[in-house]
């Protein structure tokens, strides 16, 4: 379920749509060494930290939906847990964004939450869902200064179904896979990072433990009650 497994073996460029501090795009750097990374941020302490991550590597503070790039540019795309931040009227030019800048054939790997049978329990939704007991124990959460950055307001964190992310996504695609993720203990362990993110200690080691749960229950397949989604792409107009 990692999306690393699905970065094509060759690949010379890589564009991580909300790239954050470059977590991902580090990894990426250690497995692929002669990966030509580039990112983009809406949230400028996220891109400081991703510039001081990776010195070499092309940052832009901007959105999804006009990237900085020319069409073509990248043998894959990757877009891991961003849509669903995305407002709901700017996702389907978001991902023709995406196509525009893979080449024919390139790949996208995008990761979204899913529309399982524990959506419900996504943390991210409970300001919406209790917003007066939210505003009494939380406040101002921690992302709404990001998302002012980005010029809109905080969005339900939405769960999608394949058939939704597929017609988002348009015509001009191939699918090359889908795997689906996470159950009960995804959500639940999301839950317990909360109080050790909201204190600045996401590297505690209980909270890397919650995180180490939460991946391994992303790497089962529970099918359509799963929480999480996979969608793997291929840009139509390439070689087999």
């Amino acid at each position: 379920m990692h999306p690393i497994r699905w970065v094509p073996e060759g690949a010379g460029s890589l564009l991580d749509v909300g790239c954050n501090v470059g977590g991902f795009l580090r990894h990426c750097r250690d497995c692929f060494p002669g990966l030509s990374l580039a990112g983009v941020e809406v949230n400028p302490d996220a891109l400081e930290a991703a510039r001081a991550n990776l010195p070499d590597a092309e940052l832009h503070q901007v959105g999804s939906a006009a990237l900085p790039f020319a069409d073509g540019r990248f043998d894959c795309v990757t877009c891991i847990e961003v849509l669903e931040h995305v407002p709901a009227d700017d996702r389907r030019a978001s991902l023709a964004e995406m196509r525009r800048v893979l080449r024919p054939g390139g790949r996208l790997v995008l990761r979204t939450p899913h529309a399982g049978a524990f959506a419900f329990l996504d943390p991210h939704n409970l300001r919406f869902r209790f917003p007066g007991l939210y505003a009494r124990l939380v406040g101002a959460g921690a992302r709404d200064a990001r998302y002012r950055n980005a010029g809109h307001e905080i969005v339900w964190h939405h769960h999608f179904t394949r058939r939704e992310l597929l017609d988002l996504a348009g015509p001009g695609w191939e699918v090359e896979a889908v795997r689906r993720g996470g159950l009960l203990l995804a959500p639940l362990s999301e839950i317990a990072r909360w109080p050790f993110y909201r204190k600045g200690r996401g590297t505690h080691p209980v909270c890397l433990a919650f995180e180490r749960l939460f991946d391994t229950d992303l790497a089962i397949d529970f099918g359509p009650a799963a929480y999480d989604i996979l969608l793997i792409l291929r840009k139509a107009g390439g070689g087999g």
